[in-house]
């Protein structure tokens, strides 16, 4: 495929499926936990547009489904989850540990932004089906695809790694600072194990859990930590 016809699809993927999101930033939702239509709508809309993008991509010539990271479970790949759902913590900690210790007027505005939250435990079960519905369809675009496409038209791994996770932490402006700087650590994490081992199920479904589990421990971790803690991690 040629290099225009190479850049028109990755722009066209963005603007139609990523850009709505990352302008609607302006305007965060307001401040309270997620409602179950809100997940849903996600969840509808969502999947085609990953199903969308996997099928368009998989019809590059010579650009195999596995190519992009669309290769079969092993059993093994259920231990690799474990491991990067792990280090997904592991990674935030410090970021979170940082912002509680900072005086409060510093926190406060590393932590100003939107953040997920359930409003009670029968969210549960769509929480999942949201968070894992969120991390395959950023997962194949910012990962699988970028550094496949980007790959394509020569861009040296490294650069196209950094290139993919700035974009990545950009459409998580509405969550804050801190937010950003998770969201790109978090992406830098998914990009250097994708690109180690080429297994989009792996960082999509270790990258789903991480949001479902975030959004179960809201209804939680207010209750059970400092109120400085909730307000850092759960409520905007």
């Amino acid at each position: 495929m040629k290099p225009s016809r190479l850049l028109l699809e990755m722009s066209l993927f963005f603007l139609a499926f990523f850009l709505p999101g990352y302008l609607a930033q302006t305007h965060p939702p307001a401040a309270g936990p997620a409602s179950t239509l809100a997940m849903l709508q996600v969840i509808v809309t969502g999947l085609p547009q990953f199903m969308l993008m996997a099928y368009v991509a998989t019809l590059s010539v010579g650009k195999a489904p596995r190519n992009w990271g669309l290769v079969a479970m092993e059993t093994r790949d259920g231990l690799r989850i474990l491991v990067l759902l792990f280090g997904c913590f592991v990674v935030i900690a410090p970021f979170v540990a940082l912002a509680l210790a900072l005086p409060p007027r510093f926190s406060k505005s590393l932590t100003l932004g939107y953040r997920w939250g359930l409003l009670s435990a029968a969210q549960a079960p769509v929480a999942l089906l949201f968070g894992l519905t969120v991390g395959y369809k950023e997962e194949f675009f910012f990962r699988s695809y970028l550094l496949g496409r980007l790959g394509q038209l020569g861009v040296p791994v490294p650069i196209a790694a950094i290139a993919s996770t700035a974009l990545f932490s950009l459409g998580h402006i509405y969550e804050g600072p801190l937010g950003v700087a998770i969201t790109a650590a978090l992406g830098a994490l998914f990009a250097a194990v994708y690109i180690r081992r080429p297994n989009l199920h792996v960082i999509a479904i270790a990258h789903g859990m991480y949001n479902a589990i975030v959004l179960w421990l809201s209804l939680l971790i207010p209750s059970s930590l400092p109120a400085a803690a909730g307000n850092l991690i759960f409520r905007p």
